[in-house]
């Protein structure tokens, strides 16, 4: 009877063993699998970012991270062609209505820029309006130096373009605007800055994380674009960054956009260029 109840004893030991080794096993590994994004430039160093850190946590996670702007994005995730679409705009009406789930990771600022030296520290909606279909074609004319105005602009599958057209110029749907004679197309806010920064005369708008010295920012009606005029309503140039998913977000996507939007990736990343969905929540 004693060995009997011993041998009992050890198997289940040997059980218990082998189940905690297969359990420790499996979460050793973490999330695995293949997670494309495309979209966005502005939200792509964000995304590619979180791509590297999620990678170091998840060693057979392979998440791989494209550019092309937000309608390429959002096309490309209605497609099936990738598993998240990333925009820095909201839906047009025809995107509408095709299964997407939006899932907001940040508010951007965005803020106009100038080549250092124009001489003009503040816009008014009027004078932006002009400078940009082009009626106002030199400085002097909003308070500046005698200086030509080079208008540069973002490409036509840019969110950010999108967005300062609507809020900016008044574009709508059924009343496109003309951007002035000769303007200058740049497809990141990277480029933007180097043109703006090496034109002389030259005017854009970039998000607030990719301002330095090189650019001189201007106030939009006497008010400085930054985190604290947008999350306190004064200033209008802002909106959401999205990352758009086909249906509900499964899987690593799901993991993935967790990742995004957890605490630390938002305060200790996100912030640096944006603000955080931690803050906008908190309001």
């Amino acid at each position: 009877m004693r060995r009997k109840t011993k041998v009992r004893i050890a198997g289940a030991g040997l059980v218990m063993l082998m189940m905690t080794a297969i359990a420790l096993g499996g979460c050793g590994g973490g999330v695995s699998g293949t997670l494309t994004l495309s979209g966005s430039t502005t939200l792509q160093p964000i995304a590619q970012e979180a791509a590297e850190q999620f990678m170091e946590k998840n060693p057979d996670a392979n998440v791989t991270v494209q550019g092309g702007g937000s309608s390429v994005g959002i096309t490309q995730v209605i497609e099936g062609s990738v598993n998240i679409g990333n925009s820095s705009r909201e839906l047009k009406d025809e995107e509408q209505g095709k299964g997407l789930v939006d899932h907001k990771v940040a508010l951007d600022v965005i803020v106009l820029i100038a080549n250092p030296g124009v001489g003009v520290s503040t816009l008014t909606p009027d004078q932006v309006k002009g400078i940009f279909t082009g009626s106002i074609d030199n400085w002097n004319k909003v308070g500046g130096g005698d200086e030509t105005i080079t208008v540069v602009i973002r490409d036509s599958a840019s969110g950010t373009r999108e967005m300062f057209d609507e809020k900016a110029l008044g574009q709508t749907k059924d009343k496109p605007v003309t951007m002035a004679k000769g303007a200058i197309e740049a497809n990141s806010n990277g480029v933007m800055r180097q043109k703006v920064a090496s034109t002389k005369g030259a005017v854009g708008y970039i998000s607030y994380g990719y301002l330095d010295k090189s650019v001189e920012a201007l106030d939009y009606d006497g008010v400085p674009g930054n985190l604290e005029t947008a999350l306190g309503g004064t200033y209008p140039l802002s909106r959401y960054l999205h990352m758009f998913t086909n249906g509900e977000a499964t899987g690593i996507a799901k993991a993935y956009i967790d990742f995004v939007l957890s605490p630390d990736f938002q305060n200790e990343t996100v912030a640096k260029e944006y603000i955080p969905m931690t803050k906008v929540k908190s309001q």
